[in-house]
């Protein structure tokens, strides 16, 4: 478990902790808790955005580490060809059993190849679908926190206005009151 996917859930426990509102489907939450685990998941998205550089980087390593394998196998094969060109007697098997050789180590190295850019594509791709499905996380949770908050803003206000008007008719009513 990651720790963007700790702080989500650090997240859904402040919103599962939120109180009711009495008579309505909103909950007071602690909006400070919030800001500050939304802040954690800003500081660790970079920590996952470099674990898959570092894949992508291992990519890279494999791929040279393959490159560097089926060269040498085929220098291997060329040198192994050469010497037995060298030798008069046996030059005709010699050539047949070095374009073998050279035939085996190209296929053994571009298998070699094709093998590491499978896996390295593989980790890349699951990388990537990990960094997108965590920035989507993200996107929500940051959206779905302003949501609350600017619902919980709005309550606010609307019970100041309810308050203000109930006290202007109070006044007025009193003042009606003494004009009488």
């Amino acid at each position: 478990m990651t720790n963007t996917d700790i702080l989500l859930e650090d997240l859904e426990d402040v919103l599962d902790d939120a109180t009711s509102m009495p008579m309505t489907k909103k909950s007071l939450v602690d909006v400070e808790k919030i800001k500050t685990i939304i802040e954690d998941i800003r500081l660790n998205t970079p920590h996952e955005t470099k674990q898959a550089k570092a894949i992508i980087d291992s990519r890279n390593t494999i791929l040279e580490d393959a490159n560097k394998e089926a060269k040498a196998i085929i220098e291997e094969a060329h040198a192994q060809a050469r010497d037995l060109v060298a030798r008069d007697q046996i030059t005709q098997t010699a050539q047949a059993e070095a374009a073998e050789l050279i035939a085996k180590a190209k296929e053994e190295g571009e298998a070699a190849i094709r093998e590491a850019q499978a896996r390295a594509s593989e980790i890349l791709g699951n990388a990537s679908t990990q960094a997108d499905e965590i920035l989507a996380a993200v996107q929500k949770n940051k959206r779905d926190s302003i949501a609350a908050v600017n619902n919980y803003a709005e309550d606010t206000l609307l019970k100041i206005d309810d308050a203000l008007y109930k006290a202007l008719q109070d006044v007025r009513g009193i003042r009606n009151n003494l004009m009488r």
